[in-house]
């Protein structure tokens, strides 16, 4: 399958590191990679799970105000070419929950049916992907198989 035609679930962090921007590398990268998105580039979802996590932690975090957050999620809801899925097997996501040490939305995340079956897989800078028997990649990695060439540090220019 090629990375045009693979989608991709997007993990709470690749949004963060765009709205935080503590770091000018991925912000870069999560950036690119959602203009891909916007763009039709490569398909990708997401879930209502990773805004409720998205919301909490520019809440208790970051301290930022209800009114901003919701901006911030509205502004993820309706980007062009991002599709919301929250079809998962809760029995699954508990017992991905209790035999790897993850949290528990990650492990929701891992049950939604086409993660769990290998058929999309997540874009995360969470290395706790990497203990579920599921396909995960950082953005980066994205990027580079998409072949953006775009994935060069920002500190030389």
């Amino acid at each position: 399958m090629s990375a045009a035609k693979r989608i991709y679930f997007l993990d709470t962090n690749v949004f963060l590191r765009l709205l935080v921007k503590e770091d000018e590398q991925t912000f870069f990268e999560c950036f690119t990679l959602l203009q891909m998105v916007k763009d039709n580039q490569i398909e990708a979802a997401t879930s209502s799970l990773v805004l409720a996590e998205i919301g909490w932690t520019l809440k208790s975090f970051y301290k930022l105000p209800k009114k901003k957050i919701v901006a911030m999620l509205r502004s993820i809801i309706h980007l062009r070419g991002l599709k919301m899925v929250d079809d998962y097997e809760p029995a699954l996501a508990l017992r991905f929950f209790l035999r790897f040490n993850i949290k528990l939305i990650d492990a929701f995340i891992a049950a939604i049916e086409p993660v769990a079956e290998k058929k999309w897989v997540v874009v995360s800078y969470d290395r706790d992907f990497r203990k579920l028997p599921i396909l995960s990649q950082t953005p980066a990695a994205v990027l580079k198989k998409a072949g953006t060439g775009k994935v060069k540090s920002l500190s030389k220019k």
